[in-house]
């Protein structure tokens, strides 16, 4: 049977998912955004310190031939029974220090069978350029034997990460798990990319 805390998971597709990596185990994630062609490509490897606390690496490329690479990491803190305080970030070492922090409040209760994610990022110029501060929101909800999640989430400013982007999940088997989405709306204009995601949990 699937649930929303069984599976760790870094992003839904750009706002983090406030999920942690159990404690000594691995937890690989793959984010595809296709427009006219390959956009960009975004993984994750992340390593569960303790059962609260994440860290790991991130590589980012891009179409135009420029790539990445940096260190993410993700720490939960248990507010009330209800509700948890995720805050995290992550630093790009070959991108002009390049960097950006989120806090998202989780209402684990808010909703039967939903994980509700809102919050506040911050990310310098070189992350960002001019939307340096903003929010971010997500609801990721099961469906069909909890098997299948359907997925919404929304994150403001006139960035590359900005819009809102909607799409769905299925759980393939306990250690892997896919997903598709699609930007119905984003601040800038230009072609909105539908997503592919994959998920592998060791």
């Amino acid at each position: 049977m699937g649930s929303l805390t069984s599976w760790s998971q870094q992003t839904h597709f750009n706002v983090p998912n406030s999920v942690v990596t159990p404690e000594g185990k691995m937890h690989f994630q793959a984010n595809t955004f296709l427009t006219n062609s390959l956009d960009r490509t975004q993984v994750y490897g992340m390593y569960g310190v303790n059962k609260d606390t994440e860290v790991g690496l991130n590589f980012l490329n891009y179409s135009s031939g420029s790539s990445w690479y940096g260190i993410t990491s993700q720490h939960r803190e248990v507010l009330t029974a209800d509700h948890n305080l995720t805050i995290g970030g992550a630093y790009y070492l070959n991108s002009k220090n390049a960097y950006y922090v989120y806090g998202l409040v989780t209402a684990n209760k808010l909703l039967a069978k939903a994980n509700i994610n809102a919050g506040l990022f911050y990310g310098n110029e070189s992350m960002f350029g001019e939307s340096t501060i903003g929010l971010m929101a997500s609801i990721e909800y099961q469906v069909i034997n909890d098997k299948i999640h359907v997925t919404a989430e929304y994150m403001s400013g006139k960035h590359w990460m900005n819009g809102l982007n909607v799409g769905g999940s299925y759980e393939i088997s306990k250690n892997m798990k896919a997903a598709i989405g699609l930007n119905v709306y984003k601040a800038q204009t230009g072609p909105s990319p539908f997503i592919l995601q994959l998920h592998y949990n060791m």
